[in-house]
């Protein structure tokens, strides 16, 4: 049986269950309106990394904010994890090792790779259209 701080869960929803108590927990905490509204904007993903044997809890914000937001949601999410009173992942009765990772992408990178795939497609499509009107 999955536990996720204490919840009962099964593997494809222990992300969502975990941002659902992350947002239980974070009651009564100064700043939770900042708090949820960046964990609403943010994707949460969850996987296992099986080699390892560590779970990992994933959390990509829009590029619109800035570092300050990074080290505000890592500060805010330690806090409620050491206040709380269960483990953060518990599988058959055994604490298991976590980890989290809190990132942003790089908003020039992707523009830059949306633009060049496009291109690429515009000349493939032109290339193929040329082959087609040859024969």
């Amino acid at each position: 049986m999955w536990k996720v701080l204490g919840v009962e869960t099964t593997v494809p929803k222990t992300a969502e269950v975990w941002q659902e108590q992350m947002v239980m927990l974070s009651r009564r905490k100064k700043d939770r309106d900042r708090f949820l509204k960046l964990l609403s904007e943010a994707d949460v993903r969850y996987a296992l990394d099986g080699i390892r044997e560590v779970h990992v809890f994933t959390l990509t914000l829009p590029a619109n904010h800035g570092h300050e937001d990074l080290e505000f949601l890592k500060g805010f999410i330690l806090k409620i994890i050491k206040a709380a009173k269960s483990p953060v992942i518990e599988v058959e009765g055994v604490t298991e090792k976590y980890g989290f990772v809190i990132a942003m992408p790089d908003e020039d990178d992707y523009d830059e790779r949306r633009r060049r795939r496009i291109e690429m497609k515009k000349a493939l499509s032109k290339q193929s259209e040329e082959g087609v009107n040859k024969t």
